[in-house]
C-alpha cells in the first residue's frame, strides 16, 4: 500500500506515513453510508484538543459517532462499538487462531508510554482496558459517555471479529456466567444445609460467651 498523499510505500499495518506524516483513514475508508454532520462543539479530541466532527452511519442500524479531523481518532457512544462490530463483521462460522494471534502480536497502533486520556464529553480521565481477548486493542472508556479508539483500532477490531475473536469472547463470557451461577447455587445449597442442621459449635457459642462473662 502507498500513501494517498505522497505515494510513499507504507509499512504493513501502519496508520501514519513515515515520509509526510499523514494519517490513513483505515477505519471508515469505503464505508457504504457515511454522512458528515459538522463539528460538535460539546466534544473535544483528548489528544488534539479540537472539536470532533459528527458522522452519521446510516446502515442497517443507523448511529452517530464522532471523529477528530486531525488524528482521526473515534469517539463512540455506549454500545455503538458492539453494534458496529456485529453489523460489519457478518456471521462468523469458525475461528482463525493464526490471524487472531497475529492481530494480538502486531496491533495497528504502536503503543507509547502509558497515559490516561480525558473523556471528550466530561473531561474525566477514562479507564483503559483490553477490548476482547486477543484483539490487541486497548480502548479508553468513560463509564457514562462512551469509548475512544485511536486511528486504525476500529479496523483491527473488525478484523478480530471476522477472525472469530468476538465469538470466542462471547463463549468466554457465557462460561464465566455459568461458573458464577454454579457457585451461587452451591453457596445457596450449603446455606440451606446449615439452616437445617446447624453446627453444634454454633449452638454452644452463646453459652460459652455467658460463661466467660460470669467468670
Amino acid at each position: 500500500m502507498n500513501c494517498p498523499c505522497c505515494s510513499a510505500p507504507l509499512s504493513s499495518g501502519g496508520t501514519v506515513c513515515a515520509y509526510c506524516g499523514s494519517r490513513l483513514d483505515l477505519d471508515l475508508q469505503g464505508w457504504r453510508h457515511l454522512q458528515p454532520c459538522g463539528l460538535n462543539p460539546l466534544l473535544r479530541c483528548p489528544d488534539c484538543a479540537i472539536q470532533l466532527e459528527t458522522l452519521d452511519l446510516s446502515g442497517q442500524e443507523p448511529l452517530q459517532l464522532d471523529r477528530c479531523p486531525d488524528c482521526l481518532g473515534l469517539f463512540l457512544p455506549i454500545g455503538a462499538l458492539e453494534r458496529l462490530v456485529a453489523q460489519e463483521s457478518g456471521p462468523v462460522l469458525g475461528v482463525d487462531h493464526r490471524l487472531l494471534q497475529a492481530l494480538a502480536d502486531t496491533p495497528r497502533v504502536q503503543r507509547g508510554p502509558l497515559r490516561y486520556r480525558p473523556c471528550p464529553s466530561c473531561g474525566d480521565l477514562m479507564n483503559r482496558s483490553l477490548h476482547g481477548k486477543r484483539s490487541g486493542v486497548v480502548v479508553d472508556r468513560c463509564r457514562d459517555h462512551g469509548l475512544w479508539l485511536e486511528a486504525g483500532e476500529l479496523r483491527q477490531l473488525l478484523e478480530w471479529a471476522r477472525a472469530g475473536g468476538a465469538l470466542l469472547d462471547r463463549e468466554r463470557r457465557e462460561q464465566e456466567q455459568r461458573e458464577h451461577f454454579r457457585r451461587e447455587q452451591e453457596e445457596a445449597a450449603q446455606l440451606a444445609l446449615l439452616q437445617r442442621h446447624p453446627d453444634p459449635i454454633d449452638l454452644l457459642t452463646p453459652l460459652i460467651r455467658l460463661a466467660r462473662q460470669l467468670l
